[in-house]
């Protein structure tokens, strides 16, 4: 009766142990499979973080670079324009300094026709009568007399006067010119700078909003490593665990059949 109650009670500790290692195995199995799954994902999860963190450095680098050349051709335009704008300005000058001296020259001369009565004087000035051009000798010897004209002042196209305002108005004209090129230049300029301002301030915006971007994705990355590291631990220590199962649950001295 004895040895009947003992092989019975050996019996249910042997079912139990056989349940026990069942389970054991089954669930050591089952995490070192998860465990895999968890590595081979973080993994992909860690490329994808490098590559988008790359991407994102070739996008910042782009932007900093747009920013230099935006930056150089604004400092480039600007010295031209500087240029310009001096060489409009020494040249309206120059037109408004011939325009006076041409004025001078013009009221010189006119002051003088109007004594010699080639050119009548205005309704304010006292009348002079206007004289006949003298006829000059072919080769006059001496002069005997003092300055009389030889042509009219303001007949075309030869008169002094006339070709005097002639070109006193070309001055006019490149004055005029001259100030609205100045002035066409400036618009133009000013339009350059302008969209140069947002391009750049859009850029560096782009800059600095990627390198956030980028730098967040080497946080991911760097979460995603370690959390793969002990994932990669406690793996290594389920496994050691299943070939601690083994001699009890597996390869021990006989199978549960035939004990």
């Amino acid at each position: 009766q004895k040895m009947i109650f003992r092989l019975m009670h050996e019996q249910t500790e042997e079912d139990e142990h056989k349940d026990w290692c069942d389970q054991a195995l089954s669930k050591t199995n089952a995490s070192i499979v998860d465990k895999e799954g968890k590595i081979e994902e973080l993994g992909a999860k860690i490329d994808d973080a490098v590559a988008q963190a790359q991407e994102l450095l070739i996008d910042v680098q782009a932007a900093d670079d747009m920013v230099g050349k935006i930056t150089a051709h604004m400092k480039e335009a600007t010295e031209i324009r500087q240029i310009g704008k001096r060489e409009n300005a020494l040249a309206i000058k120059d037109a408004e300094d011939a325009q006076t001296a041409l004025a001078n020259a013009i009221a010189v001369l006119k002051d003088h026709y109007k004594e010699s009565g080639e050119v009548p004087k205005e309704s304010w000035e006292f009348l002079q009568a206007r004289r006949e051009p003298v006829t000059l000798p072919e080769d006059p010897s001496t002069w005997s007399a003092s300055y009389t004209a030889v042509a009219d002042p303001v007949k075309q196209p030869g008169g002094i006067l006339t070709l005097l305002m002639e070109v006193s108005a070309d001055f006019a004209q490149m004055e005029s010119d001259t100030a609205a090129q100045e002035a066409s230049d400036k618009e133009i300029y000013d339009e350059d700078m302008k969209n140069c301002d947002v391009e750049r301030a859009r850029r560096t915006k782009e800059s600095q909003v990627k390198s956030q971007e980028r730098q967040r994705q080497l946080e991911k990355q760097k979460n995603y490593e370690l959390e793969r590291k002990g994932v990669a631990s406690q793996l290594e220590a389920t496994e050691q665990y299943l070939k601690d199962l083994q001699p009890a649950c597996v390869t021990g001295d006989s199978t549960y059949v035939d004990r």
